[in-house]
Formats: structure tokens, C-alpha cells, sequence
């Protein structure tokens, strides 16, 4: 199943999980207007006034015991989806006790652990996350949150840096990139806000419960007359509590449902990513033979189905298990599985990563790779590869990293350092635009420009990959600004784009990576349209721009770049009205571009398959893929949030 398909599963998993929330919410609120109209009835038989027709159903009754229960659950879940949706994934993993890694770090374990989130952020092309450990617990687990990548946060405990290998730890990373690429971690912090707003129902009625006068005053309180008062006040609080709990079973029952059948599918993309079964499957096993993978923390409930391994011992009630059973996990990654064995004294250590196989990334550098001899077969592959990832995206993003100056990686790593490296991405090759860009640069940033400008020349004549990876490394670095500073950075990026007048395509790239992933963060980007197009005919004028341009791109021919154009067409053509025409290189340009990825985006997951499809086909008619071309696709997909990671080829004999 592609990127797409699982896309499409957790949209599904989010409608299933919305509809038996909204009917075990208006279950609870008419239980309660019911409980409402029982007090009534009571009333009337306890006072004697049976002569009197009255019918039991009283609409008005009923929704005054309804409407205000069932306007506290739903704002109660709203009020906790805006706190968690304002702080992403941060949020969630300072709230579970999480220390953020500051990525510069010295500390060996952090190190690695920082290492391997990059190395994956870079292969899966996915902003490389902010990075938690929870330094209070000593069992092995992990999570991701967050509501899209641009905001997610992943968490380790301690225990993952002190017992698990290199090999085992990027397992269990590779199982928490899987969650974020499937789109869980929108439906798990839906999940939270579903069980907190039925949860504060209880609460209520607990606390009302407990502020009740005792059983002696509530005596005394009837003698004197008050007593039938606190009577409807008791049993209202009391169904509320009680209802209440039965709507948190049921929420956890959805839950536990849901959870389960994701983490086989978790389990499996890890495996598919790092094609190193041993990884995940050693980390599991180390948590059956004895290490165990309990949370402490007392909110570890609301965010069980978010981590790795299961948050509590062995339940004897498996119904309410947000995770299957370790033997079943493991066994579906290892058939050779016998049995645990004790795991608390292993020692983390390093794994030797080899390479026998000869790998070339099509964003590792040149100006073009060539696929003349395989076309229909890489094609294909490289055209599959969008929106995924997998072991050999994960040894070209490694050798991406090392690519890289030290001196970059842990300048990019620090939030001033982000600021002038991504400064120094938009340089131009012209030297009196570049010279009016660097005065941009230092007045904005200060004296880290001397430190740091010696790696000018360096990154300018880095490959679009390098840049790319340079660009996605800085982004974690700049969520640590203040929306103030932020909107600073923004008009210092504007100033240095604009600094010779015009937009070429990697300035266009970077700013709509920028766009993308911090402007959401930082709140600058407004509630999009619930919407989805589902056919050409709705967008044909938006992808006939995004084809020309990348026809375009291609070649300067124009009868190259129309049938560029031609074999992107016939992909989209099947799904709407087709005969799309290209257009002239004057109505394709980046303003045009721009205005059709804002459309894009609200394309349903199969129109995006196609569009992406449809490009990379144009992009490969003349079996070679350009700079211009990748840095197109890059944007493309970015800005109608697909990941793309590097294109992978594999050497032929005559090394092409």
C-alpha cells in the first residue's frame, strides 16, 4: 500500500472515530435529559398529584438536561484540541514530561538519537521533527504527536538511549516516522480531545458528589425541608458519573479498536524502511524479556494509543489493549520467534552501517542523471518512491548528511545559525546581487555572519539535494522563534529573494518550504476549506500550469517539451474532461505556479497521486532529471504535503 492508500486509512479510521463519538455523546445527553424526566416523575408520585394527566415525555425538560451536557462535551473536546493543535506535537510531549534535545549537543546517546531522526527526515522528506526525551522513565517506549509534519514531535524515554543498539533505536524511530507519514498523529490527538470532553462530564459529576453535604447534613438538610433539592442535585451528579464512565468504556473500546490495527501497519513500514527486521524486532523482544515498556507519568492514559509499546503491565482485560500482543508483533516481523530473554543489562551501542551496493541519489548532485538504458523500469520506480520511503532513500540520505560541513550541521543547529544558513541557501552566483544579499544577511543577524561566512562559497556550489537537506535541517531551528522573530525572518527571506527583482525556482522551493511548514506553525496561515476536489474538471486550469511548467523546465525544445507535456496529460486526462493544452512559458510563470499549489492542495489523495505522477512523467520523457525539474517536484509536492524523499537509482554497468 502507497503513501496515498494509508492516507486514505487514517481519513477513513478519523470518520469512523467522529461518528461513534458523536453517537456516544448524544447517547450520554439524552441519558441525562431522560434522567431528568425519571426525577420528574418522581416527583410528581412522591407529592401525591397522580390525578393530574401529565405526559412522562416533556420535550422542554428534556432538553434542558440534554443541551447543557451536551454543549460541555463538545467544548470541553474543542477547548483541548485548540490547546494541543496551538503547541503541535511539543505540546504533547512537554506534557508527558518530555525534556526537548537541544541538537547541538555533546551527549553521545543524544547525538545518535539526533542523528538517526535526521537521516530519516531526510529520506522520508518530511521537516525533521522536534525531538523529546523523557528522561524519568526507564522502560523502553516512544511516540510521535503533532497534527501534520510541519508540527510533530517525537519522544524517547531513557530507556531507549540506555538499552537499545543503534540498529534497534532506529527501528522504533522508523515505526514513529511511519505513524507521522500515515497521517495518525491528526486522529491520535483527536482521540485525546474525544476522551477528555467525556471525561470532564465525569469529573463533574465526581466532584459534585464529593462537595455534597454528608450523609448526617443531608439528614438534617431533609428535616428542615431542603433535603429534595439535594436529592436532584445527587442523582443528576450521579448520573452524570455514571453515564459519564460508561461513555469513556465505549471511547476506549474506539480507541483500543483503532490503535491496534495501526501499530501492525507501523511495525510493517518500519521493517519496509530500514529492511532490517532485526531492528524493531530486537527492540520488541528486549521489551517482552523483561525491560517492559511502562509510563509513569499520570497522563500516560489520555496518550496511550500513541506510543510504541503498550504504557501499562499486562491487562487481563485485552478488549481495552490499545497495542496487540508482543508474541503476535514480533511474529509478524520474525516467524522465527521462540520465546523472550532477559534484556536490563544490555549496553547501547553503535552498529556498523555497510554499504555493497552502489547507490546514486538523482538530488545528489550534478546537473542531470541519466535513466536512458532502464526508462520503463526506473521510471516507474522513481515515480513509486513519491511519498515513500525505503532502505535505499535511507543510505542516500546518510551519505546527503555526510556530505555536509560539521561546521553547517551544528550551525543549522542552533536557532541564529538556522537563520544565516538559510540566508546563505539564496545567495546568487551573480556576484553584485550576492554582494548586496551578504549586507542583507549581516545586518540582520549580527557578528555569527563572520563566524559563519566562510561556508559561503561551500554551499553555493553544493547540489540542489544538499541544499535541500540543508533547508529541512534548519526548519526544527526556527520553530524556537518567537512569532515576532519569525515575522522578522520572513521579511529578511523576502529581502534576499527580491534583492535582484525576480523568483527563480530554488528561491521559489525554498519559500514555499518556509511557507509550508513554518507559517502554519507560527499561526500565519488561515483555516483552509474542508473541500476536496476529486476531479480534473475541477482544477484542469491549475494543472495544466503546474505540466507546462515542468514540460518546460525540461527542455528549451518545444517539441520536446509538448510531448513532456502530452505524457503527463494522458495520466490526468483518464480521471476528468481532459484535453488539457500547454501553455505558453508567459502563463506558466512563478506567480501562476504559486496560485495553482494554494488550489492543489485541497485535492483529494488519489488527484494528488495523479498530479505527482503526471509530473514525474513529463520530468522523465527525456530520461533525465534536471536540478530545475527536482527542485519543481520538490515544490509540488511539498506544497500539497506529500512527502518526497530523494529520487534513488541504482548504478548500471556504464554508470549511468
Amino acid at each position: 500500500m502507497d503513501f496515498f492508500g494509508r492516507q486514505d486509512i487514517a481519513r477513513k479510521n478519523s470518520k469512523i472515530l467522529i461518528f461513534y463519538y458523536s453517537i456516544a455523546v448524544l447517547a450520554i445527553s439524552s441519558l441525562i435529559g431522560l434522567t431528568l424526566l425519571f426525577i420528574k416523575s418522581w416527583l410528581l408520585k412522591s407529592e401525591n398529584i397522580r390525578h393530574l394527566q401529565v405526559d412522562f415525555f416533556d420535550p422542554k425538560l428534556f432538553l434542558m438536561g440534554a443541551g447543557p451536557v451536551l454543549i460541555l462535551i463538545l467544548l470541553a473536546s474543542f477547548f483541548k484540541s485548540l490547546a494541543l493543535s496551538k503547541g503541535g506535537g511539543a505540546m504533547v510531549a512537554k506534557s508527558l514530561g518530555g525534556r526537548e534535545v537541544d541538537r547541538s549537543t555533546n551527549n553521545h546517546k543524544e547525538r545518535v538519537l539526533v542523528n538517526v531522526i535526521e537521516e530519516m527526515s531526510i529520506a522520508s522528506g518530511v521537516p525533521v521533527p522536534s525531538i523529546f526525551i523523557l528522561d524519568q522513565e526507564d522502560d523502553i517506549n516512544a511516540f510521535a504527536a503533532g497534527y501534520t509534519p510541519s508540527d510533530a514531535a517525537i519522544g524517547v524515554t531513557n530507556g531507549c538511549l540506555n538499552i537499545l543498539n543503534r540498529d534497534e533505536l532506529q527501528g522504533v524511530i522508523a515505526h514513529e516516522f511511519s505513524h507521522i507519514l500515515n497521517g495518525d498523529m491528526r486522529l491520535n490527538i483527536r482521540m485525546i480531545s474525544v476522551l477528555f470532553g467525556i471525561l470532564v462530564l465525569t469529573l463533574i459529576g465526581y466532584f459534585t458528589l464529593r462537595l455534597l453535604p454528608s450523609g448526617s447534613s443531608r439528614r438534617s438538610s431533609s428535616k428542615e425541608g431542603g433535603g429534595g433539592g439535594l436529592a436532584i442535585i445527587l442523582v443528576i451528579a450521579l448520573a452524570m458519573m455514571i453515564f459519564g464512565f460508561i461513555g469513556q468504556i465505549t471511547a476506549k473500546l474506539i480507541k483500543a479498536a483503532v490503535s491496534r490495527q495501526r501499530e501492525f501497519l507501523a511495525d510493517a513500514s518500519a521493517v519496509q524502511f530500514t529492511r532490517n527486521p532485526a531492528g524493531i524486532s530486537g527492540a520488541l523482544k528486549k521489551i517482552g524479556g523483561g525491560v517492559g515498556s511502562t509510563i509513569s507519568h499520570h497522563r500516560a492514559e489520555e496518550a496511550s494509543h500513541m506510543f510504541f509499546g503498550s504504557c501499562f503491565k499486562k491487562k487481563f482485560i485485552n478488549i481495552f489493549a490499545t497495542h496487540p500482543p508482543l508474541e503476535d508483533r514480533i511474529r509478524a516481523i520474525d516467524g522465527t520467534f521462540e520465546g523472550f530473554i532477559s534484556s536490563r543489562n544490555q549496553n547501547f551501542s553503535q552498529s556498523h552501517f555497510g554499504q555493497t551496493e552502489s547507490m546514486v541519489s538523482s538530488l545528489s548532485g550534478g546537473q542531470s542523471i541519466s535513466i536512458e538504458n532502464q526508462k520503463q523500469e526506473y521510471g516507474l520506480k522513481v515515480l513509486d518512491q513519491m511519498g515513500q520511503i525505503c532502505d535505499e532513500q535511507m543510505y542516500v540520505a546518510r551519505g546527503i548528511l555526510s556530505s555536509i560541513n560539521n561546521s553547517i550541521i551544528n550551525a543549522v543547529r542552533d536557532r541564529d545559525g538556522a537563520k544565516v544558513i538559510a540566508g546563505f541557501l539564496l545567495l546568487s552566483s551573480d556576484e553584485s546581487t550576492r554582494e548586496r544579499q551578504t549586507v542583507i544577511i549581516k545586518d540582520f543577524v549580527g557578528p555569527i555572519f563572520d563566524d559563519l561566512q566562510g561556508h559561503i562559497e561551500e554551499i553555493l556550489e553544493s547540489p540542489s539535494a544538499t541544499k535541500i537537506a540543508i533547508m529541512d535541517l534548519c526548519l526544527p531551528s526556527l520553530r524556537s522563534c518567537s512569532k515576532n522573530e519569525y515575522d522578522q525572518f520572513c521579511n529578511y527571506i523576502d529581502m534576499l529573494i527580491l534583492a535582484d527583482d525576480q523568483i527563480d525556482l530554488f528561491e521559489f522551493m525554498i519559500q514555499r518550504i518556509i511557507k509550508r511548514h513554518l507559517d502554519k506553525y507560527f499561526g500565519r496561515v488561515k483555516k483552509s476549506n474542508s473541500f476536496r476536489f476529486v476531479s480534473l474538471s475541477n482544477v484542469k486550469k491549475e494543472c495544466t500550469v503546474i505540466l507546462s511548467a515542468m514540460a518546460g523546465v525540461g527542455s528549451a525544445v518545444k517539441s520536446e517539451s509538448l510531448e513532456a507535456f502530452n505524457n503527463g496529460a494522458l495520466i490526468l486526462e483518464k480521471e476528468g474532461s481532459g484535453n488539457l493544452k500547454m501553455l505558453e512559458p508567459g502563463s506558466c510563470g512563478i506567480n501562476e505556479i504559486d496560485k495553482a499549489l494554494d488550489k492543489l492542495e485541497r485535492c483529494s489523495s488519489t488527484l494528488k497521486k495523479d498530479i505527482l505522477v503526471a509530473c514525474g512523467t513529463a520530468a522523465l520523457s527525456d530520461n533525465h532529471l534536471s536540478c530545475l525539474e527536482i527542485e519543481l517536484l520538490r515544490a509540488v509536492a511539498d506544497s500539497i504535503g506529500t512527502p518526497i524523499p530523494p529520487f534513488v537509482f541504482r548504478e548500471s554497468e556504464n554508470g549511468h
